[in-house]
Protein backbone atom coordinates (compact mmCIF):
# COMPACT_ATOMS: atom_id res chain seq x y z
CA UNK A 1 0.00 0.00 0.00
CA UNK A 2 1.34 3.57 -1.12
CA UNK A 3 2.55 5.64 2.07
CA UNK A 4 0.42 8.41 2.74
CA UNK A 5 1.43 12.26 2.56
CA UNK A 6 4.90 13.15 0.13
CA UNK A 7 4.94 8.88 -1.25
CA UNK A 8 1.22 9.27 -2.60
CA UNK A 9 2.09 12.59 -4.06
CA UNK A 10 5.54 11.00 -5.63
CA UNK A 11 3.57 8.28 -7.12
CA UNK A 12 0.39 10.58 -8.84
CA UNK A 13 3.38 12.47 -10.06
CA UNK A 14 5.06 9.08 -11.73
CA UNK A 15 1.89 8.86 -13.12
CA UNK A 16 1.16 11.95 -14.38
CA UNK A 17 4.70 12.15 -16.35
CA UNK A 18 3.90 8.57 -17.23
CA UNK A 19 0.80 9.74 -19.09
CA UNK A 20 2.37 12.76 -20.47
CA UNK A 21 4.83 10.98 -21.95
CA UNK A 22 2.42 8.06 -23.77
CA UNK A 23 -0.06 10.98 -25.24
CA UNK A 24 2.57 12.82 -26.80
CA UNK A 25 0.67 11.57 -30.38
CA UNK A 26 -2.48 11.40 -28.88
CA UNK A 27 -3.58 8.13 -30.98
CA UNK A 28 -5.62 5.26 -30.08
CA UNK A 29 -2.09 3.25 -30.27
CA UNK A 30 -1.00 5.18 -27.92
CA UNK A 31 -3.83 5.64 -25.19
CA UNK A 32 -3.70 1.41 -25.34
CA UNK A 33 0.35 0.87 -25.27
CA UNK A 34 -0.24 -1.55 -28.03
CA UNK A 35 0.89 -1.78 -32.03
CA UNK A 36 -2.43 -3.99 -32.33
CA UNK A 37 -4.83 -1.43 -30.80
CA UNK A 38 -6.61 -0.65 -34.14
CA UNK A 39 -7.98 -4.29 -35.05
CA UNK A 40 -7.93 -4.91 -31.01
CA UNK A 41 -9.86 -2.02 -30.33
CA UNK A 42 -12.37 -2.77 -33.28
CA UNK A 43 -12.77 -5.87 -31.54
CA UNK A 44 -13.21 -4.93 -27.97
CA UNK A 45 -14.71 -2.22 -27.81
CA UNK A 46 -18.30 -3.91 -29.04
CA UNK A 47 -17.65 -6.40 -26.35
CA UNK A 48 -17.26 -3.64 -23.41
CA UNK A 49 -19.95 -1.90 -24.46
CA UNK A 50 -21.99 -4.68 -24.62
CA UNK A 51 -21.28 -5.44 -20.84
CA UNK A 52 -23.08 -2.20 -19.26
CA UNK A 53 -26.20 -1.91 -17.82
CA UNK A 54 -29.26 -0.19 -20.27
CA UNK A 55 -27.95 3.15 -20.25
CA UNK A 56 -30.79 4.91 -21.55
CA UNK A 57 -31.53 8.47 -20.62
CA UNK A 58 -28.92 7.93 -17.07
CA UNK A 59 -26.27 10.21 -16.07
CA UNK A 60 -22.97 8.13 -16.55
CA UNK A 61 -19.20 9.22 -14.67
CA UNK A 62 -16.88 8.32 -16.92
CA UNK A 63 -13.07 8.07 -15.55
CA UNK A 64 -9.75 8.50 -17.14
CA UNK A 65 -11.75 9.26 -20.44
CA UNK A 66 -9.00 9.39 -22.36
CA UNK A 67 -8.98 10.87 -25.78
CA UNK A 68 -12.86 9.49 -25.97
CA UNK A 69 -12.40 5.75 -26.89
CA UNK A 70 -16.00 5.13 -25.33
CA UNK A 71 -17.22 8.77 -24.73
CA UNK A 72 -19.12 9.21 -28.00
CA UNK A 73 -20.69 5.83 -27.79
CA UNK A 74 -21.78 6.54 -23.93
CA UNK A 75 -23.25 10.01 -25.53
CA UNK A 76 -25.39 8.03 -28.05
CA UNK A 77 -27.41 6.41 -25.54
CA UNK A 78 -26.95 7.97 -22.18
CA UNK A 79 -29.46 11.22 -20.74
CA UNK A 80 -25.83 12.84 -19.66
CA UNK A 81 -22.32 11.79 -19.49
CA UNK A 82 -19.26 13.77 -17.61
CA UNK A 83 -15.92 12.60 -19.22
CA UNK A 84 -12.87 13.09 -17.00
CA UNK A 85 -9.01 12.88 -17.45
CA UNK A 86 -6.31 13.88 -15.48
CA UNK A 87 -4.39 14.52 -18.66
CA UNK A 88 -5.38 18.07 -20.22
CA UNK A 89 -4.10 17.44 -23.32
CA UNK A 90 -6.29 13.96 -23.81
CA UNK A 91 -9.52 15.74 -22.74
CA UNK A 92 -9.15 18.53 -25.32
CA UNK A 93 -8.94 16.10 -27.95
CA UNK A 94 -11.79 13.95 -26.53
CA UNK A 95 -13.99 17.25 -26.27
CA UNK A 96 -12.59 18.52 -29.99
CA UNK A 97 -13.32 14.81 -31.32
CA UNK A 98 -16.88 14.18 -29.15
CA UNK A 99 -17.89 17.85 -28.31
CA UNK A 100 -20.41 17.79 -30.54
CA UNK A 101 -22.74 15.61 -28.32
CA UNK A 102 -24.52 18.37 -26.11
CA UNK A 103 -25.50 15.90 -23.28
CA UNK A 104 -21.02 15.81 -22.36
CA UNK A 105 -19.26 17.57 -20.02
CA UNK A 106 -15.70 17.35 -20.31
CA UNK A 107 -13.73 17.79 -17.01
CA UNK A 108 -9.56 17.72 -16.38
CA UNK A 109 -9.20 16.65 -12.80
CA UNK A 110 -7.66 14.11 -10.80
CA UNK A 111 -9.49 11.28 -9.42
CA UNK A 112 -7.62 10.72 -6.52
CA UNK A 113 -8.03 14.97 -5.75
CA UNK A 114 -10.05 15.30 -2.71
CA UNK A 115 -11.59 18.42 -4.43
CA UNK A 116 -13.42 16.30 -7.40
CA UNK A 117 -16.37 15.48 -5.94
CA UNK A 118 -20.43 15.06 -6.78
CA UNK A 119 -22.86 14.88 -4.66
CA UNK A 120 -24.04 12.08 -3.31
CA UNK A 121 -26.69 9.55 -4.93
CA UNK A 122 -26.14 11.51 -8.26
CA UNK A 123 -25.29 9.11 -10.74
CA UNK A 124 -26.78 5.87 -12.16
CA UNK A 125 -23.33 4.34 -13.98
CA UNK A 126 -19.68 5.08 -13.42
CA UNK A 127 -18.08 3.61 -16.30
CA UNK A 128 -13.75 3.27 -15.98
CA UNK A 129 -11.75 1.44 -18.48
CA UNK A 130 -7.77 0.99 -17.25
CA UNK A 131 -8.12 3.52 -14.37
CA UNK A 132 -7.85 1.70 -11.17
CA UNK A 133 -4.45 0.28 -12.24
CA UNK A 134 -2.82 3.88 -12.08
CA UNK A 135 -3.60 4.23 -8.44
CA UNK A 136 -1.91 3.05 -5.40
CA UNK A 137 -3.77 0.18 -3.12
CA UNK A 138 -5.22 3.41 -0.99
CA UNK A 139 -6.17 4.96 -3.50
CA UNK A 140 -8.11 2.59 -5.04
CA UNK A 141 -9.87 2.30 -1.62
CA UNK A 142 -10.78 5.55 -1.40
CA UNK A 143 -11.63 5.85 -4.60
CA UNK A 144 -14.40 3.03 -4.08
CA UNK A 145 -15.76 4.67 -1.15
CA UNK A 146 -16.53 7.95 -2.58
CA UNK A 147 -17.90 6.19 -5.57
CA UNK A 148 -20.36 4.36 -3.51
CA UNK A 149 -21.30 7.69 -2.14
CA UNK A 150 -21.93 9.31 -5.57
CA UNK A 151 -24.26 6.62 -7.28
CA UNK A 152 -27.64 6.02 -6.96
CA UNK A 153 -29.32 3.35 -5.09
CA UNK A 154 -29.21 0.57 -7.60
CA UNK A 155 -26.71 2.10 -9.90
CA UNK A 156 -23.97 0.51 -11.45
CA UNK A 157 -20.44 0.80 -11.13
CA UNK A 158 -18.01 -0.88 -14.45
CA UNK A 159 -14.69 -1.17 -14.87
CA UNK A 160 -12.09 -3.04 -16.61
CA UNK A 161 -8.10 -3.06 -15.71
CA UNK A 162 -5.37 -5.30 -16.75
CA UNK A 163 -4.14 -7.83 -14.27
CA UNK A 164 -0.99 -10.51 -13.19
CA UNK A 165 1.37 -8.81 -16.03
CA UNK A 166 1.43 -6.09 -19.04
CA UNK A 167 -0.97 -6.90 -22.15
CA UNK A 168 0.43 -4.36 -24.56
CA UNK A 169 3.59 -4.18 -26.50
CA UNK A 170 4.21 -0.28 -26.60
CA UNK A 171 7.96 0.45 -25.48
CA UNK A 172 7.94 2.09 -22.06
CA UNK A 173 11.03 3.33 -20.41
CA UNK A 174 9.67 2.40 -16.97
CA UNK A 175 5.99 0.87 -16.08
CA UNK A 176 4.74 1.87 -12.99
CA UNK A 177 1.12 -0.07 -13.02
CA UNK A 178 0.00 -1.72 -10.79
CA UNK A 179 -0.74 -5.53 -12.31
CA UNK A 180 -2.88 -6.91 -9.59
CA UNK A 181 -4.36 -10.37 -8.97
CA UNK A 182 -8.46 -10.10 -9.58
CA UNK A 183 -9.25 -11.34 -6.07
CA UNK A 184 -7.73 -7.64 -4.86
CA UNK A 185 -10.08 -5.65 -6.71
CA UNK A 186 -12.88 -8.04 -5.77
CA UNK A 187 -12.39 -7.58 -2.06
CA UNK A 188 -12.21 -3.98 -2.16
CA UNK A 189 -15.41 -3.84 -3.79
CA UNK A 190 -17.11 -6.17 -1.55
CA UNK A 191 -15.36 -5.09 1.91
CA UNK A 192 -16.90 -1.70 0.82
CA UNK A 193 -20.20 0.06 2.80
CA UNK A 194 -21.59 2.76 3.85
CA UNK A 195 -24.63 4.23 5.78
CA UNK A 196 -26.12 7.57 4.37
CA UNK A 197 -27.79 10.53 6.97
CA UNK A 198 -31.14 8.53 7.18
CA UNK A 199 -28.85 5.74 8.93
CA UNK A 200 -29.77 3.63 5.65
CA UNK A 201 -27.03 1.20 5.07
CA UNK A 202 -25.64 0.43 1.16
CA UNK A 203 -22.53 -1.72 -0.29
CA UNK A 204 -22.11 -3.12 -3.59
CA UNK A 205 -23.04 -6.69 -4.76
CA UNK A 206 -21.25 -8.47 -7.74
CA UNK A 207 -23.33 -8.81 -11.19
CA UNK A 208 -20.60 -9.93 -13.45
CA UNK A 209 -16.87 -10.06 -13.86
CA UNK A 210 -15.54 -11.88 -17.15
CA UNK A 211 -12.22 -11.77 -19.41
CA UNK A 212 -12.21 -9.76 -22.02
CA UNK A 213 -12.24 -12.24 -24.96
CA UNK A 214 -11.01 -10.34 -27.81
CA UNK A 215 -7.69 -10.35 -25.57
CA UNK A 216 -8.33 -14.50 -25.21
CA UNK A 217 -9.01 -14.68 -29.19
CA UNK A 218 -6.19 -12.14 -30.13
CA UNK A 219 -3.43 -12.85 -27.20
CA UNK A 220 -4.56 -16.19 -25.68
CA UNK A 221 -4.29 -14.31 -23.10
CA UNK A 222 -6.82 -13.59 -19.66
CA UNK A 223 -5.57 -11.05 -17.91
CA UNK A 224 -8.00 -8.18 -19.52
CA UNK A 225 -10.82 -8.37 -16.67
CA UNK A 226 -13.83 -6.71 -16.36
CA UNK A 227 -16.35 -6.40 -13.23
CA UNK A 228 -20.12 -4.83 -12.81
CA UNK A 229 -21.25 -4.09 -9.60
CA UNK A 230 -24.53 -2.53 -8.11
CA UNK A 231 -25.51 -0.89 -5.19
CA UNK A 232 -27.67 -1.99 -3.30
CA UNK A 233 -29.46 -2.43 0.39
CA UNK A 234 -27.06 -3.81 2.69
CA UNK A 235 -29.98 -5.81 3.93
CA UNK A 236 -30.92 -7.07 0.91
CA UNK A 237 -30.16 -11.20 0.58
CA UNK A 238 -27.31 -11.38 -1.49
CA UNK A 239 -28.12 -15.07 -2.42
CA UNK A 240 -26.84 -18.16 -3.79
CA UNK A 241 -23.77 -16.82 -4.75
CA UNK A 242 -22.47 -15.08 -1.61
CA UNK A 243 -23.54 -19.12 0.11
CA UNK A 244 -20.99 -20.99 -2.44
CA UNK A 245 -18.57 -18.55 -1.42
CA UNK A 246 -18.68 -17.97 2.05
CA UNK A 247 -19.46 -21.52 3.01
CA UNK A 248 -19.27 -24.62 0.42
CA UNK A 249 -16.57 -22.71 -1.95
CA UNK A 250 -14.56 -20.30 0.41
CA UNK A 251 -10.67 -20.10 -1.07
CA UNK A 252 -9.59 -22.13 1.49
CA UNK A 253 -12.18 -24.74 0.71
CA UNK A 254 -10.99 -24.55 -2.99
CA UNK A 255 -7.48 -25.24 -2.36
CA UNK A 256 -8.43 -28.71 0.01
CA UNK A 257 -10.39 -29.92 -2.84
CA UNK A 258 -8.01 -29.07 -5.61
CA UNK A 259 -5.55 -30.92 -3.28
CA UNK A 260 -7.66 -34.04 -3.49
CA UNK A 261 -8.53 -33.75 -7.18
CA UNK A 262 -4.93 -32.60 -8.61
CA UNK A 263 -4.31 -29.34 -9.85
CA UNK A 264 -6.76 -27.69 -11.75
CA UNK A 265 -9.75 -29.24 -10.57
CA UNK A 266 -12.58 -29.48 -7.80
CA UNK A 267 -14.53 -32.30 -9.50
CA UNK A 268 -14.66 -36.35 -9.21
CA UNK A 269 -11.51 -37.53 -10.82
CA UNK A 270 -9.79 -34.75 -10.92
CA UNK A 271 -7.61 -35.02 -14.53
CA UNK A 272 -8.27 -38.94 -15.01
CA UNK A 273 -11.97 -38.59 -15.47
CA UNK A 274 -11.79 -35.34 -17.76
CA UNK A 275 -9.34 -37.73 -19.59
CA UNK A 276 -11.90 -39.99 -20.07
CA UNK A 277 -15.50 -37.99 -20.34
CA UNK A 278 -14.05 -35.20 -22.63
CA UNK A 279 -12.52 -38.54 -25.33
CA UNK A 280 -16.30 -39.10 -25.87
CA UNK A 281 -16.70 -35.35 -27.20
CA UNK A 282 -14.80 -36.14 -30.32
CA UNK A 283 -13.54 -32.62 -30.10
CA UNK A 284 -12.35 -30.64 -33.35
CA UNK A 285 -10.11 -27.68 -33.70
CA UNK A 286 -11.89 -24.41 -33.64
CA UNK A 287 -15.12 -25.73 -31.99
CA UNK A 288 -16.74 -23.51 -28.96
CA UNK A 289 -17.30 -25.29 -26.13
CA UNK A 290 -19.18 -23.97 -23.00
CA UNK A 291 -18.27 -25.35 -19.48
CA UNK A 292 -21.08 -24.69 -17.03
CA UNK A 293 -19.68 -25.01 -13.58
CA UNK A 294 -16.35 -24.64 -14.80
CA UNK A 295 -15.05 -24.20 -11.23
CA UNK A 296 -10.89 -23.58 -11.31
CA UNK A 297 -10.21 -24.21 -15.00
CA UNK A 298 -8.23 -27.60 -15.08
CA UNK A 299 -10.87 -29.51 -17.50
CA UNK A 300 -10.96 -26.04 -19.77
CA UNK A 301 -6.95 -25.47 -19.98
CA UNK A 302 -7.21 -29.66 -20.80
CA UNK A 303 -9.83 -29.36 -23.91
CA UNK A 304 -8.02 -26.26 -24.80
CA UNK A 305 -4.79 -27.07 -24.99
CA UNK A 306 -4.90 -30.62 -25.68
CA UNK A 307 -7.93 -30.35 -29.14
CA UNK A 308 -7.18 -26.68 -30.04
CA UNK A 309 -10.85 -25.51 -29.20
CA UNK A 310 -12.21 -22.54 -27.51
CA UNK A 311 -13.44 -22.50 -24.86
CA UNK A 312 -16.23 -20.69 -22.14
CA UNK A 313 -16.39 -21.10 -18.45
CA UNK A 314 -18.49 -19.91 -16.51
CA UNK A 315 -19.22 -20.46 -12.58
CA UNK A 316 -21.43 -18.36 -9.98
CA UNK A 317 -18.65 -18.15 -7.54
CA UNK A 318 -16.52 -15.57 -7.61
CA UNK A 319 -13.75 -17.24 -5.64
CA UNK A 320 -13.66 -20.28 -8.39
CA UNK A 321 -12.71 -17.93 -10.97
CA UNK A 322 -11.01 -15.93 -9.56
CA UNK A 323 -8.69 -19.29 -8.94
CA UNK A 324 -9.03 -20.19 -12.65
CA UNK A 325 -7.44 -16.48 -13.92
CA UNK A 326 -4.78 -17.21 -11.56
CA UNK A 327 -3.97 -20.66 -13.06
CA UNK A 328 -4.20 -19.01 -16.29
CA UNK A 329 -1.28 -16.85 -16.53
CA UNK A 330 1.17 -18.07 -18.77
CA UNK A 331 -0.92 -20.66 -20.44
CA UNK A 332 -1.72 -18.74 -23.84
CA UNK A 333 -4.93 -21.01 -24.31
CA UNK A 334 -8.31 -19.74 -26.01
CA UNK A 335 -10.04 -19.78 -22.25
CA UNK A 336 -11.65 -16.84 -20.95
CA UNK A 337 -14.16 -17.08 -17.65
CA UNK A 338 -16.63 -14.98 -16.43
CA UNK A 339 -18.55 -14.95 -13.29
CA UNK A 340 -22.06 -15.85 -14.38
CA UNK A 341 -25.64 -17.86 -13.56
CA UNK A 342 -26.00 -20.11 -16.07
CA UNK A 343 -29.78 -19.87 -15.25
CA UNK A 344 -29.57 -15.82 -15.93
CA UNK A 345 -27.17 -15.90 -18.71
CA UNK A 346 -27.93 -15.42 -22.33
CA UNK A 347 -26.18 -16.40 -25.61
CA UNK A 348 -27.52 -16.35 -28.89
CA UNK A 349 -29.16 -19.57 -30.39
CA UNK A 350 -26.42 -22.16 -31.87
CA UNK A 351 -23.25 -20.33 -30.44
CA UNK A 352 -21.68 -23.53 -28.96
CA UNK A 353 -20.40 -26.78 -30.53
CA UNK A 354 -20.38 -29.05 -26.71
CA UNK A 355 -21.60 -27.89 -23.65
CA UNK A 356 -19.97 -29.56 -20.92
CA UNK A 357 -20.51 -29.06 -17.04
CA UNK A 358 -19.01 -31.86 -14.07
CA UNK A 359 -21.10 -32.06 -10.81
CA UNK A 360 -22.58 -28.98 -11.38
CA UNK A 361 -26.08 -28.96 -11.92
CA UNK A 362 -27.21 -30.75 -8.39
CA UNK A 363 -27.67 -26.88 -7.52
CA UNK A 364 -29.92 -26.23 -10.22
CA UNK A 365 -33.66 -26.34 -9.25
CA UNK A 366 -35.29 -26.18 -12.59
CA UNK A 367 -33.19 -28.60 -14.69
CA UNK A 368 -35.73 -29.24 -17.01
CA UNK A 369 -35.67 -25.29 -18.45
CA UNK A 370 -32.16 -25.02 -18.25
CA UNK A 371 -31.73 -28.36 -20.58
CA UNK A 372 -34.09 -26.20 -23.30
CA UNK A 373 -31.76 -23.44 -22.99
CA UNK A 374 -28.41 -26.06 -23.70
CA UNK A 375 -30.68 -27.18 -26.43
CA UNK A 376 -30.87 -23.47 -28.07
CA UNK A 377 -27.68 -22.54 -27.38
CA UNK A 378 -25.90 -26.25 -29.06
CA UNK A 379 -25.78 -26.01 -32.64
CA UNK A 380 -27.78 -28.43 -34.46
CA UNK A 381 -25.53 -31.89 -34.63
CA UNK A 382 -23.83 -30.87 -31.10
CA UNK A 383 -22.82 -32.82 -28.26
CA UNK A 384 -23.94 -31.82 -24.19
CA UNK A 385 -22.02 -33.91 -21.54
CA UNK A 386 -22.67 -33.90 -17.81
CA UNK A 387 -22.04 -35.45 -14.74
CA UNK A 388 -23.60 -35.49 -12.05
CA UNK A 389 -24.67 -36.35 -8.46
CA UNK A 390 -27.94 -38.14 -8.20
CA UNK A 391 -30.24 -40.22 -6.21
CA UNK A 392 -31.55 -43.92 -6.30
CA UNK A 393 -35.25 -44.09 -7.61
CA UNK A 394 -38.16 -43.46 -5.00
CA UNK A 395 -38.22 -41.49 -2.09
CA UNK A 396 -34.54 -40.43 -0.07
CA UNK A 397 -34.50 -41.89 3.10
CA UNK A 398 -34.94 -39.19 5.94
CA UNK A 399 -30.89 -38.76 6.60
CA UNK A 400 -30.22 -38.29 3.02
CA UNK A 401 -33.26 -36.07 2.55
CA UNK A 402 -31.75 -33.71 5.43
CA UNK A 403 -28.43 -34.11 3.63
CA UNK A 404 -30.00 -32.73 0.01
CA UNK A 405 -31.90 -29.95 1.87
CA UNK A 406 -29.02 -28.92 3.93
CA UNK A 407 -26.81 -28.72 0.42
CA UNK A 408 -29.62 -27.02 -1.12
CA UNK A 409 -29.14 -30.10 -4.22
CA UNK A 410 -31.77 -31.16 -6.15
CA UNK A 411 -31.29 -34.48 -7.18
CA UNK A 412 -33.44 -37.07 -9.14
CA UNK A 413 -32.39 -40.70 -10.39
CA UNK A 414 -30.70 -41.50 -12.91
CA UNK A 415 -33.28 -42.67 -15.66
CA UNK A 416 -35.28 -39.50 -14.91
CA UNK A 417 -32.42 -37.16 -15.26
CA UNK A 418 -31.60 -38.63 -18.69
CA UNK A 419 -35.79 -38.33 -19.25
CA UNK A 420 -35.49 -34.68 -18.48
CA UNK A 421 -32.84 -34.58 -21.65
CA UNK A 422 -35.07 -36.37 -24.11
CA UNK A 423 -38.18 -34.11 -23.23
CA UNK A 424 -35.94 -30.90 -23.84
CA UNK A 425 -35.21 -32.11 -27.45
CA UNK A 426 -31.95 -34.32 -26.98
CA UNK A 427 -31.23 -37.09 -29.18
CA UNK A 428 -29.41 -40.42 -28.59
CA UNK A 429 -29.43 -39.86 -24.73
CA UNK A 430 -27.26 -42.23 -22.64
CA UNK A 431 -28.39 -41.99 -18.95
CA UNK A 432 -25.06 -44.20 -17.12
CA UNK A 433 -25.05 -45.10 -13.73
CA UNK A 434 -21.51 -44.57 -12.88
CA UNK A 435 -22.03 -44.95 -9.37
CA UNK A 436 -19.62 -48.35 -8.94
CA UNK A 437 -16.49 -45.81 -10.67
CA UNK A 438 -17.20 -42.90 -8.12
CA UNK A 439 -17.11 -45.16 -5.03
CA UNK A 440 -13.20 -46.65 -6.34
CA UNK A 441 -12.50 -42.65 -7.32
CA UNK A 442 -13.35 -42.01 -3.66
CA UNK A 443 -11.58 -44.66 -1.94
CA UNK A 444 -8.38 -43.74 -4.18
CA UNK A 445 -8.70 -40.03 -3.22
CA UNK A 446 -8.97 -40.93 0.60
CA UNK A 447 -6.28 -43.10 0.59
CA UNK A 448 -3.79 -40.57 -1.03
CA UNK A 449 -5.20 -38.01 1.40
CA UNK A 450 -4.54 -40.62 3.97
CA UNK A 451 -1.06 -41.55 3.06
CA UNK A 452 -0.25 -37.90 2.84
CA UNK A 453 -1.73 -36.88 6.10
CA UNK A 454 1.51 -35.31 7.54
CA UNK A 455 1.81 -33.18 4.11
CA UNK A 456 -1.75 -31.95 4.44
CA UNK A 457 -2.02 -30.95 7.74
CA UNK A 458 1.21 -28.97 7.34
CA UNK A 459 -0.40 -27.11 4.46
CA UNK A 460 -3.88 -26.56 5.75
CA UNK A 461 -4.67 -27.96 9.25
CA UNK A 462 -5.55 -30.88 11.16
CA UNK A 463 -9.90 -29.70 11.48
CA UNK A 464 -8.79 -29.25 7.74
CA UNK A 465 -7.91 -33.04 7.88
CA UNK A 466 -10.66 -34.21 9.60
CA UNK A 467 -13.04 -32.39 7.36
CA UNK A 468 -11.85 -33.71 4.12
CA UNK A 469 -11.82 -37.03 5.65
CA UNK A 470 -15.07 -37.26 7.44
CA UNK A 471 -16.82 -35.75 3.91
CA UNK A 472 -15.24 -38.90 1.69
CA UNK A 473 -16.16 -41.31 4.04
CA UNK A 474 -20.08 -39.21 4.39
CA UNK A 475 -19.84 -40.03 0.57
CA UNK A 476 -18.96 -43.48 0.97
CA UNK A 477 -21.34 -44.34 3.56
CA UNK A 478 -24.45 -43.00 1.21
CA UNK A 479 -22.84 -44.78 -1.76
CA UNK A 480 -22.86 -48.30 -0.05
CA UNK A 481 -26.75 -47.83 1.27
CA UNK A 482 -26.93 -46.74 -2.02
CA UNK A 483 -28.93 -43.31 -1.61
CA UNK A 484 -25.98 -41.43 -3.21
CA UNK A 485 -25.68 -42.20 -6.89
CA UNK A 486 -23.66 -40.77 -9.62
CA UNK A 487 -24.87 -40.06 -12.96
CA UNK A 488 -23.36 -39.52 -16.77
CA UNK A 489 -25.23 -38.24 -19.55
CA UNK A 490 -24.26 -37.91 -23.20
CA UNK A 491 -26.82 -36.19 -25.73
CA UNK A 492 -27.08 -34.63 -29.27
CA UNK A 493 -29.09 -32.13 -30.36
CA UNK A 494 -30.95 -32.72 -33.36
Amino acid sequence: MAASGLGVMEERNVFKKYWVEHTTDLTVESMMLDSQASDLDKEERPEILSLLPNLEGKCVLELGAGIGRFTGELAEKAGQVIALDFIDKAIKKNEYIDGHYKNVKFMCADVTSPTLNFPPNSLDVIFSNWLLMYLSDEEVEHLVERMLKWLKPGGNIFFRESCFHQSGDHKRKSNPTHYREPRFYTKVFKECHMQDGSGNSYELSLIGCKCIGAYVRSKKNQNQISWLWEKVDSKDDKGFQKFLDTSQYKCNSILRYERVFGPGYVSTGGYETTKEFVSMLDLKPGQKVLDVGCGIGGGDFYMAETFDVEVVGIDLSVNMISFALERSIGLKCAVEFEVADCTKKTYPDSSFGVIYSRDTILHIQDKPELFRTFYKWLKPGDKVLISDYCKKAGPPSPEFASYIKQRGYDLHDVKEYGQMLKDAGFIDVIAEDRTDQFIRVLQKELETVEKEKDEFISDFSEEDYNDIVGGWNAKLQRTAKGEQRWGLFVANKK
